[in-house]
């Protein structure tokens, strides 16, 4: 009886098994699988593991999964437990990558593999709890929709309408802004409000229920923008960002700006909106080197120009208004007061604006009137005298500094006139000249009036005697 010809091999058969695809077996299943090899490298991974991470094993391969601090959210979910690697089974509990806060949550069976050595690898199960849902899907408590429409009541088109030209131009072309998804380049004078524009547009859109996250690129170090945006718990795997803000992008360094632009060139639906403001265009940064080319083309699709106060003077009533309400509903301003305000240049624009009212509307405790404006505003008005420029005269300098050490001296000496000469390196005749000279008044110290006073009480009592 002729034997039976051999089977063809297989792929993925284990070494000396004649019948079992291994491989084959874990693939059929839909329970995502993964094999982590001696130094808990990724060996293997099922079509379900696949699916559920949204990596290819041929991308992941070889990948070392531990939960230190530079290890990628997939690598840190599917580090085994050190009781795993001890050699006895285990469960944890995980976030799912990439987001570092649930829901959803893995729920992962480590079963060790044993050796003659101890173990040589870990097979895992993963189950998923619970299910991800979006931003506009949950429920927000009642107390906290109320504090958020609120909020979203300060930031409305009421702010940048006005009167003059500019204000009304400025507020249309932030109206069609709000009505779009692209991005957005402000550009604007320090103060002018570029970032309250922002805020308006952003409440005004379709993406007003999440989040509006401001970034000051020059103000902040680069490493921490890049772990508020990538790192633990960032907010470039959240859905839960509308609008992000960022302040003078050309401040960043190169290799960031890259990381942005790969961000915000995402299609997926929970790629936030980028507004970017600057004093200078977009186009400027290109040209002088310091902002990547496709800030200016990708990133600054709708380029709108920040009116500054002074190009808006007829607004400044209705500006000083909206100001003074932060300080209560009796704060007002009268007519001369805002005629006053209209005569100034306003470098700092609307921030300035405010910091003067702030200053007046604590000095008024009531209606702002012209005198409670800031001393220097008076003056650049005309209302008031500038300060008498800083004498230079050598002469009233010099007493002003003798008078100042003389009177330190003698109190350090308690009025006593050969210890503080001592102190001041010179004779006590000298020190008495200088006394009469300045005008400072000889007082006795503690310890001659003392003596002065035993002096008397001891003659006191004698004529007594």
């Amino acid at each position: 009886m002729p034997e039976p010809s051999p089977l063809p091999p297989r792929k993925g058969r284990p070494k000396g098994s004649a019948s079992f695809a291994w491989r084959a077996f874990f693939q059929q299943t839909r329970t995502p699988v993964f094999v982590l090899g001696k130094g808990r490298r990724l060996r293997f991974a099922n079509a379900a593991w696949e699916q559920l991470a949204g990596a290819k094993l041929a991308d992941v391969l070889g990948m070392v999964c531990s939960a230190r601090r530079h290890s990628s959210p997939l690598a840190a979910a599917l580090a085994p437990t050190p009781e795993a690697l001890t050699g006895r089974p285990d469960r944890a509990r995980r976030p799912a990558p990439p987001n570092r806060t649930g829901p959803p949550w893995w729920d992962l069976f480590f079963a060790p593999l044993a050796g003659d050595d101890g173990p040589f690898g870990v097979v895992g199960f993963v189950t998923v709890v619970g299910e991800a849902v979006p931003a506009a899907a949950r429920k927000i408590p009642p107390g906290v929709m109320a504090v958020r429409d609120r909020h979203a009541g300060d930031f409305t088109f009421a702010l940048l309408a006005g009167e003059s030209a500019a204000a009304g131009r400025f507020a249309a072309q932030a109206r069609l802004a709000a009505q779009t998804a692209v991005p957005v380049w402000l550009v604007g004078e320090p103060g002018a409000g570029k970032e309250t524009a922002a805020r308006v547009i952003h409440h005004a859109g379709a993406r007003r229920e999440r989040m509006f996250v401001g970034l000051d690129c020059g103000g902040l170090q680069p490493y921490l923008i890049e772990s508020l945006l990538w790192g633990h718990g960032g907010l470039a795997g959240s859905d839960r960002v509308g609008t992000v803000y960022l302040k003078d992008p050309a401040a960043l360094p190169r290799d960031l700006q890259q990381q942005l632009v790969d961000l915000f060139t995402d299609d997926r639906p929970t790629t936030p909106r980028l507004i970017c403001g600057s004093t200078r265009p977009a186009g400027d940064g290109v040209a002088a080197g310091t902002l990547l080319p496709e800030f200016h083309t990708a990133l600054s699709v709708l380029e709108l120009r920040v009116p500054p106060l002074r190009d808006r003077l007829a607004d400044l009533p209705r500006l000083a208004a909206h100001f003074l309400d932060r300080h209560g509903p009796g704060a007002t301003i009268e007519p001369a007061a805002v005629e006053v305000l209209k005569a100034q240049p306003w470098a700092g624009n609307l921030r300035e604006l405010a910091d003067v009212l702030a200053e007046a509307a604590a000095a008024a405790r009531g209606p702002v009137k012209r005198d409670h404006l800031p001393w220097a505003v008076r003056v650049r008005a005309g209302l008031e005298k500038p300060a008498p420029p800083p004498s230079l005269k050598l002469g009233p300098t010099l007493e002003a500094v003798e008078r100042r050490l003389i009177q330190l001296a003698l109190r350090k000496a308690d009025n006593h006139q050969t210890e503080a000469a001592q102190l001041l390196g010179i004779f006590r005749a000298r020190l008495w000249r200088r006394l009469e000279a300045l005008g400072i008044p000889a007082e006795k110290s503690q310890v001659v009036k003392s003596k002065t006073e035993d002096r008397q009480a001891q003659g006191n009592s004698g004529l007594e005697t």
